[in-house]
């Protein structure tokens, strides 16, 4: 039997080569993540796979079924910015790069590479990262209790009930020449939004230059200032300078920040909650258990940080 693959189409493959390790170079960074953060993730999944997703055929490899539960899982390995666009967004490079990781594991097996010592390993390795998450997410499952959840609720909702925040554009240039020749365009009667989509080098150019709303330590205090200073509809009359560039700021609202319902709240205290007291069973179980320190080249004993050890916190998304 011929071991080689056949493909009609090479630029398909390159889709589906692309896709693939996209979805594997998220999953090499999620294992990155805090033990905490997939402890609270464990304690908060609660959602089963359909017994018809499990059973409905997309494709099939030398004969090989590939269900949509197949297709789901790897939905679910993307990472959230681009998930949001949707699943049938996404289909037709999902089920790609799913076929050529069925095919790669495949064509794989028929060389017996289960039995490669290399696998074995990496078998291990997962088999403990899992062991290691499943025991840490049970831990932190059984303390997370509803009324825990709402004393989290009321205490969030002290500190941000009435806020001010209000909602911005801007548009972000490099010198602060080509600022003032914004704002030129803008008292002339140009359209602020269609500038920013033009002229815009920030992130948010695609969308007018839209901010949403923000608090006013959530941006950096030239910004910050400049904007909450304005009054609704007014724009900085002279370039604003922070780290990022040149920001030419339109006011678009000015409100008092209202907490979302608990309910709306629940999975993100779920996950504050359990990054608390993930971080309190590391301590707790160091405490209580024998363990032995060394020096790089492991001639020299050493001592154990004065600080608790706790897995390390996830870094913040960027806005």
């Amino acid at each position: 039997m011929n071991n080689k693959p056949h493909f009609k189409d090479l630029s398909m493959v390159r889709v589906a080569l692309f896709g693939m390790a996209a979805i594997v170079s998220f999953t090499l960074l999620s294992s990155k993540e805090s033990l905490a953060e997939k402890g609270v993730l464990l304690s908060q999944s609660t959602s089963g796979t359909t017994g018809a997703a499990k059973k409905i055929v997309v494709a099939r490899v030398v004969g090989e079924p590939i269900y949509q539960q197949d297709i789901i899982s790897a939905f679910r390995a993307l990472p959230p910015r681009v998930r949001r666009a949707g699943l049938n967004r996404h289909y037709s490079s999902l089920l790609e790069s799913v076929i050529v990781a069925k095919m790669l594991t495949l064509y794989g097996r028929r060389l017996k590479l289960e039995n490669d010592p290399r696998v074995k390993r990496q078998l291990k390795r997962a088999e403990d990262a899992l062991v290691r998450d499943v025991y840490l997410g049970d831990l932190v499952r059984k303390q997370i209790t509803d009324k825990i959840l709402r004393d989290e609720y009321k205490i969030l909702a002290k500190r941000n009930e009435g806020i001010e925040e209000v909602r911005a554009r801007h548009v972000l240039l490099q010198t602060e020449s080509k600022a003032k020749e914004i704002i030129n365009f803008i008292n002339t009667g140009q359209n602020f939004a269609e500038l920013a989509k033009k002229y815009s080098i920030g992130r948010t150019a695609s969308r007018g230059g839209d901010l949403n709303y923000f608090k006013r330590d959530e941006m950096v205090k030239p910004f910050s200032d400049a904007a909450f200073a304005l009054k609704v509809g007014q724009i900085t009359q002279k370039p604003v300078k922070s780290d990022f560039g040149w920001h030419v700021i339109k006011l678009e609202d000015r409100r008092k920040r209202k907490m979302p319902t608990f309910e709306k709240m629940r999975p993100m205290l779920r996950q504050k909650v359990g990054q608390k007291f993930s971080n309190q069973v590391v301590s707790d179980l160091l405490a209580q258990t024998k363990v032995q320190r060394f020096s790089f080249d492991g001639k020299t004993a050493r001592a154990a940080p004065q600080e608790s050890v706790s897995p390390p916190a996830a870094p913040k998304p960027s806005r």
